[in-house]
C-alpha cells in the first residue's frame, strides 16, 4: 500500500505506514503461522494460539488448510491481510471439528471504490473519487463491470436498490479526475418512484466484486467459527462449498465496516454463501452489515435430464459437481414450471471424466432451444450415467431436486443484520428455522423462501418455520414484493413471475414483526400448499406514496399455463393487501394484525382463487 493523504480514513495508520520491508516482515509472520498450524495439525497438537498482530498473505490462496482433526485455533487480537487478487483467504479443505475463534481477515487494498456525487442527471452521473480511488480505478483494469450503491451524505444508509451495474468501458474520467458514469432511460425512470432519490454531496459505492471466499469451508463437517470478523471481502466473506458433511457453527461471527474509518462498504458480495452441505449451519448471535448482495444464502442445486437412456436410467448433469450416491433420493419435476412428477432413489452413479464444461454447454443449449430461457453461468456441471431404483418417466429438460445435499436442517437464529443492497436470508432447503432474528434496511425482500431457476439453484423449500423476527424497512425498494416472501422461480420467459404450480409445503410464518414495507405486502406466499400463516404484526405496508401502484401482482402472472378472470385481474391490480396468497392451496391464516391501516390499504389478507387456490384461507 502506498501512503496517501486519506489512507488513515481507510486503514488503521500502522498499516497505512508499512514499506516493502514491513510488508516482507509481516508476510514472514504469515508463513510462519502457517506452518505452526500444519505442525500442529501433524502432531495432533489440541490447541494452536496464534499472537496479536498483523499477518500478510499476499496471493490468490492466502492460507490453505487440509485435513486438520479436532484442533482448535485461538486468534483473538490477530488479523490477517490479504491481497486484491485472493479468491482464498483462510481456505478450510477437508476438515473435521476444528474451532478458530476471535480472528479478523481484512484487505490491503479495498474491494470497491467510493466517492461523493457532484452531478445527478437523466444522462449521467458525476461522481468525486478520492485520490486512492482514482488509483485504485486505474490498477483494476481486469475488473470488467462495477456494481453501483447509493447512500446518504452521512454514508449511514442506502437510498437506492435498483441494481445498477456499468461496464467498465463506459466508464470515464473527466480532466478534473471525477467519474463520470452514464445513466439509462430505465435508471432514470426507476428513481421516479423512489422514497429518496440520489442528490449531489450523496455517498456512492462501486463495487469490485469477484469469486471466492475469504474464509472458505470446503468439504469440511462440524466446524466451529466463534467472533470471527470480516471487515472488507471481495468475494463471499464466509463460504462453504465442496459437497461437505456441513453441519457447521458459526456463533458470534461478522461482517462489518472497520470501525474507525471512513469505509462505505464491508463485502462487494454475499456476507454468508452455502452450497452443496450435507448437513445446514448453524448461525447465531451474528452481525452481517454492509454487503453489496445476499445476507445469507443456503442451497443446492437442481440437476438436469438431458436424456433418458433406459427404463430406470438417466443422463444428467448435476452443476459443481456431483455428491449423489447410492440411496439418494431425487424428487422430479417438468420443466419449466415445476410440477412434481416422481420420486426415486439412485442405485449408481457413474460420472464422466473431464465433462464439466460438456455438462454445462449441453445444459445452456437445451434450455435455450426448448424453453428460450438463458442460464446463467456456473463453473461446470458434471456429467453422470445414473440408475435408479424403479422405471422413470422424463422428457429431456426436466430436473430434480436432492435434499440431502441442499444445506437442509439449518438454524439462523438470534443475529442481526442490517443494510444489504439485496435481499436478507435466501434459503432453498427443507427442515430449517428462521428465529428471532432483527432484518433491517434491506433493499429487497428481508426473508425470501424461493428456488432462482436461472442460476440452477435449488430444491424447492419445504418445512421451513419463519418465526419471532423482526424485520425493519426490509424491501425498502419500491419493486420488491414483500418484506417476507415465498415463490418458486421456475417459469418460462420473461423470468421471475408468479405461477399457479404448487411445489412448495410445509411454510410456517408464526408471530413476526415487519415494520414499513415500500411499495409492497408484508407477506407474500404463492406456490404452496398448506402454508400457514399466523400472528404476524405488520406495521405501515405501502409505505412509499410516491410508489402507490406500482406493483400491479396481475402483470406478474405467468398465464401460459392458466387463465385467470378479468375480475380477478381486477382485484389484483386494485389489492393492496398486508398479506397476499396466490397459487396457493388450503392456507391458513389467523390471528395477524395491521395497526392504523391506511386509506388506500383495502384488506388485510388478500387471496387469490387463481391456480390451486380454493377459496379464502381459513381463519380469515
Amino acid at each position: 500500500m502506498k501512503n496517501m493523504v486519506d489512507m488513515p480514513q481507510l486503514f488503521p495508520a500502522e498499516v497505512s505506514a508499512w514499506d516493502e520491508d514491513e510488508k516482507e516482515r509481516r508476510a514472514a509472520a504469515g508463513r510462519e503461522v502457517l506452518e505452526q498450524i500444519r505442525r500442529a495439525g501433524r502432531d495432533g497438537s489440541g490447541t494452536v494460539r496464534i499472537p496479536p498482530g498483523d499477518y500478510r498473505f499476499p496471493g490468490r490462496e492466502g492460507m490453505l488448510l487440509e485435513n486438520l482433526r479436532d484442533i482448535s485455533l485461538e486468534a483473538e487480537g490477530a488479523t490477517f491481510w490479504f491481497s486484491p487478487e485472493v479468491t482464498a483467504g483462510v481456505h478450510f479443505r477437508n476438515c473435521r471439528n476444528v474451532r478458530l475463534s476471535g480472528l479478523a481477515l481484512d484487505m490491503e487494498e479495498l474491494p470497491f471504490l467510493q466517492g461523493i456525487l457532484l452531478e445527478v442527471g437523466e444522462e449521467r452521473l458525476v461522481i468525486r473519487l478520492e485520490e486512492y480511488f482514482r488509483r485504485r480505478f486505474h490498477e483494476q483494469r481486469d475488473q470488467d463491470h462495477f456494481r453501483l450503491m447509493f447512500l446518504d451524505v452521512a454514508g449511514e444508509c442506502e437510498t437506492d436498490n435498483l441494481d445498477f451495474i456499468v461496464p467498465r468501458e463506459k466508464l470515464s474520467l473527466d480532466a478534473a479526475g471525477n467519474l463520470l458514469v452514464p445513466v439509462s432511460e430505465p435508471v432514470a425512470r426507476h428513481w421516479r418512484y423512489q422514497l429518496r432519490v440520489p442528490r449531489p454531496g450523496d455517498r456512492v459505492v462501486l463495487g469490485m466484486r469477484h469469486e471466492g471466499g475469504m474464509l472458505l469451508v470446503d468439504g469440511c463437517e462440524a466446524m466451529c467459527f466463534e467472533a470471527v470478523t470480516v471487515y472488507a471481502s471481495p468475494c463471499f466473506a464466509f463460504y462453504e462449498i465442496g459437497h461437505g458433511g456441513g453441519g457447521n457453527t458459526y456463533r458470534g461471527c461478522r461482517l462489518i465496516r472497520r470501525p474507525g474509518t471512513d469505509r462505505l462498504l464491508a463485502s462487494a458480495a454475499d456476507c454468508f454463501h452455502s452450497m452443496n452441505q450435507r448437513r445446514g449451519p448453524l448461525i447465531e448471535q451474528c452481525e452481517f452489515s454492509w454487503a453489496m448482495d445476499d445476507f445469507v444464502n443456503i442451497h443446492g442445486y437442481f440437476h438436469v435430464v438431458l436424456e433418458q437412456l433406459s427404463e430406470d436410467e438417466l443422463l444428467i448433469v448435476t452443476p459443481f459437481g456431483t455428491g449423489l450416491q447410492p440411496g439418494t433420493e431425487l424428487t422430479f419435476f417438468s420443466a419449466p414450471y415445476g410440477r412434481e412428477k416422481f420420486r426415486a432413489a439412485v442405485v449408481s452413479r457413474q460420472e464422466s471424466a473431464g465433462s464439466e464444461q460438456e455438462g454445462l454447454r449441453r445444459v445452456r443449449e437445451l434450455y435455450g432451444r426448448k424453453f428460450g430461457i438463458g442460464l446463467q453461468g456456473f463453473p461446470g456441471g458434471s456429467l453422470c450415467r445414473v440408475r435408479f431404483d424403479r422405471p422413470l418417466d422424463t422428457e429431456p429438460g426436466d430436473f430434480a431436486c436432492d435434499y440431502d445435499n441442499c444445506g437442509s436442517g439449518a438454524v439462523i437464529r438470534c443475529n442481526h443484520f442490517h443494510d444489504c443492497h439485496v435481499r436478507g436470508i435466501l434459503l432453498k432447503a427443507a427442515d430449517c428455522r428462521i428465529e428471532d432474528n432483527r432484518i433491517e434496511r434491506t433493499a429487497l425482500n428481508g426473508i425470501i423462501l424461493k428456488p432462482e431457476f436461472f442460476w440452477l439453484e435449488g430444491p424447492m423449500p419445504r418445512n421451513i418455520v419463519i418465526r419471532g423476527n423482526t424485520l425493519t424497512d426490509c424491501a425498502f425498494g419500491h419493486t420488491a414484493l414483500a418484506a417476507i416472501l415465498v415463490m418458486c422461480g421456475c417459469c418460462a420467459p420473461p423470468a421471475d413471475r408468479i405461477t399457479p404450480v404448487v411445489n412448495m409445503e410445509g411454510i410456517v410464518v408464526a408471530g413476526n414483526l415487519i415494520r414499513r414495507c415500500n411499495a409492497g405486502a408484508g407477506i407474500a406466499v404463492f406456490n404452496s400448499r398448506a402454508p400457514r400463516v399466523s400472528d404476524n404484526r405488520i406495521e405501515a405496508p405501502f409505505a412509499n406514496p410516491t410508489a402507490a401502484g406500482r406493483i400491479d401482482l396481475g402483470e406478474r402472472l405467468d398465464l401460459s399455463v392458466e387463465k385467470i378472470s378479468p375480475e380477478e385481474r381486477g382485484r389484483l391490480k386494485e389489492s393492496r393487501s398486508a398479506i397476499v396468497f396466490l397459487g396457493c392451496a388450503g392456507a391458513e391464516c389467523r390471528g395477524n394484525t395491521v395497526p392504523g391501516r391506511g386509506e388506500g390499504d383495502r384488506a388485510v389478507v388478500y387471496a387469490g382463487s387463481w391456480g390451486n387456490a380454493q377459496g379464502q384461507p381459513a381463519g380469515i
